[in-house]
């Protein structure tokens, strides 16, 4: 059982990237009075250094100490940086005012890379505050060098970080795990980074001042403040877990791996104190046990959103109809905050096109008719809106549902809907096999004289709404629901564009 012992790399591993995501909270919670932000952010790598390097077993109280140490400093930089970023903000709110093609392309091309030497500033800035204690001027220099040697590097990171912010945006329902895995995996490579840069540069210094004063000593793992590592080593708990071992004693080979492992950290704990089997437990297990905690969390969050079908409300489309010069809103503006429904979840899902069926020939006109068919079937439309001349020839019950099976009908008369009545041909035709709406009603029979409302007619009000030519008339018609819960959906949508169901 050797994956499992904690000095194991699979064990080092899962307990360094369980520090980065408690330091990413620690960051989180620290930044929240945004004037905090650069003494969190310096904290966090310092703290996220160390642990990389393999100096510090604590996350907590050397992210706090830090934090407290650097609070001044990193305070007065990131204020600098929060006027650097208002300006870059007027700019950009003055070049989307203008129109992008109209604003001078040396401005716009200044104003890009004022941004990106302000972001990498940012990324440098605030990780060589936690390793050196220096000037601020001095420590704008030093960022700046730093830029400009691993400007490669630095472009991609940022690069990264910039589509993670998008993803958080565009898929806001996946919002914590894409966030903690992108942050987690920047601040990773960023230490990776740093890490090899100081050490070279520190190793360089230190040749200097050796060559220079040889009677000065010159220890590169111990920062510009003077403070060594804020807790014992990773070397440490290594020979910890030695001198709990007891000497002489016979190798326990009984039973699986499993239970002899739990049997050898019983007896480690055996002659410890209350106080040292916590600290023990914390150092070893707590990061690991953070990590998969989490991942059980998203695991089981996103099956259960993905098992409800929260992604998906409506999606709809138009046949035939006119939009006037005022332009258009879509039926499903508005609906979803109408009809509590979570919007960061849903609204990106809800689309509308306009579709047109015209067609010269008979081939392309069946081809159509085919794959009209196919895409109302399969749940590509839950809702249609048809103008008057269209509805005729597509509103059908192998098409729409029933109006009855979702709609109150003495709420509306008989002149809001359009029926549908078979003709002879198709009621031969369905004689002979068993269609579509057959399928979606269980193989019941139904009664082919009976009309059927498949269309309901839009109102005034709401053709005005859609931005429709007043001089048409037009219907909404329903796609059999390929969801669980559609019928409701639907039923909530038609109150929502009239006022009633």
């Amino acid at each position: 059982m050797n994956i499992l012992k904690p000095d194991s790399p699979v064990m080092d591993f899962i307990s360094t990237i369980a520090d980065l995501i408690i330091l990413d909270l620690l960051f989180i919670i620290c930044s929240i009075p945004v004037v905090t932000i650069g003494a969190a952010y310096s904290a966090k790598y310092y703290v996220a250094m160390k642990k990389i390097r393999g100096e510090e077993t604590g996350t907590i109280v050397p992210f706090f100490k830090a934090f407290k140490r650097n609070f001044k400093q990193s305070t007065i930089v990131w204020a600098i940086l929060l006027v650097a970023y208002t300006l870059i903000g007027l700019d950009w709110q003055w070049i989307l005012y203008n129109g992008w093609a109209e604003t001078p392309l040396i401005y716009k091309i200044g104003v890009i890379a004022f941004s990106v030497i302000a972001l990498l500033m940012t990324i440098c800035i605030f990780p060589t505050i936690a390793r050196y204690e220096m000037k601020t001027t001095e420590l704008f220099k030093a960022a700046f060098i730093l830029i400009i040697i691993k400007f490669i590097p630095l472009i991609l990171i940022l690069a990264f970080s910039i589509g993670s912010v998008v993803a958080c945006l565009w898929y806001a329902q996946w919002f914590p795990l894409i966030y903690v895995f992108c942050s987690t995996t920047i601040t990773y490579f960023l230490c990776i980074v740093f890490i090899k840069q100081f050490d070279k540069l520190e190793k360089n210094q230190a040749e200097k001042l050796k060559a220079l004063q040889d009677s000065i000593d010159y220890d590169p793992e111990t920062d510009a403040a003077g403070n060594i590592s804020l807790a014992a080593g990773k070397k440490d708990i290594k020979e910890l877990e030695k001198d709990l071992e007891k000497p002489g004693e016979a190798e326990d080979k009984t039973g699986n791996k499993i239970t002899r492992f739990f049997r050898t950290e019983k007896k480690k704990l055996k002659g410890l104190s209350a106080k040292q089997k916590i600290v023990y437990l914390a150092q070893y297990y707590l990061p690991g046990t953070v990590l998969i905690l989490l991942l059980i969390g998203a695991v089981v969050w996103y099956s259960i959103d993905v098992y409800k079908d929260k992604m998906r409300v409506l999606g709809g489309g138009t046949i035939n109809c006119y939009i006037t010069d005022e332009g258009r809103d879509y039926a499903t503006d508005g609906f979803l905050a109408w009809g509590g429904y979570p919007a960061s979840r849903t609204s990106a899902l809800i689309e509308a096109d306009d579709l047109s069926f015209a067609s010269d020939s008979e081939y392309d006109q069946k081809y159509l008719e085919v794959s009209f068919r196919a895409a109302i079937l399969t749940g590509t439309y839950d809702y249609l809106i048809l103008r008057e001349d269209a509805v005729y020839n597509y509103a059908t019950p192998d098409y729409f549902q029933d109006m009855s099976d979702l709609v109150n009908m003495d709420n509306f008369s008989e002149d809001d809907f359009y029926y549908y009545v078979a003709t002879d041909e198709e009621k031969a035709r369905n004689s002979q096999g068993i269609s579509f709406r057959d399928i979606f009603n269980g193989g019941e029979e139904e009664d082919e004289d009976k009309p059927v409302p498949v269309a309901l007619k839009l109102t005034d009000e709401t053709e005005r709404r859609l931005g429709l030519d007043e001089s048409y008339d037009y219907y909404i018609g329903f796609a059999y629901s390929t969801t669980p819960k559609g019928n409701e959906d639907y039923a909530k949508f038609i109150e929502y564009l009239f006022g009633k169901c």
